[in-house]
């Protein structure tokens, strides 16, 4: 997977999924919005999905867990979604890790990574949903 990987970190996608090898989802949408289309458009159908993304923080490791993800590949990571990764047994690997990922205007915390604190993937995206 790290070839396919290693292709997605150069193209301008900020979110692809794929099952069993084949792509099935893209987005050049920021933050969690691709993933919200995603689930819009597919609720939980697919199992043992892989996701690779841009910028992976709690709210998105969330997303993830709510989708049953199986492998999770982020560009920069947070640790908030390290922690939320491994403590529900999904693989990941980030390139970089980070201690939290911060707003458009690198003024503090990023709004999503703020929302998604103390919350269930159920929580989170019956949240975001409205």
């Amino acid at each position: 997977m790290n070839k396919e990987f290693e292709r997605f970190v150069k193209t301008k996608f900020t979110l692809e999924i794929r099952q069993r090898g084949k792509i099935l989802f893209r987005s050049k949408r920021d933050g969690v919005s691709g993933l919200l289309l995603f689930i819009k458009k597919y609720g939980r159908k697919y199992k043992n999905l892989v996701f690779f993304d841009k910028v992976v923080g709690r709210a998105a490791a969330l997303l993830f867990v709510y989708l049953k993800a199986k492998e999770v590949y982020g560009v920069i990571g947070s640790k908030p979604a390290a922690r939320v990764l491994y403590k529900f047994k999904i693989k990941y690997y980030f390139k970089k890790t980070v201690p939290g990922i911060i707003n458009k205007t690198k003024t503090g915390s990023c709004p999503m990574e703020k929302l998604s604190k103390g919350k269930t993937p159920e929580r989170l995206y019956n949240l975001l949903k409205k």
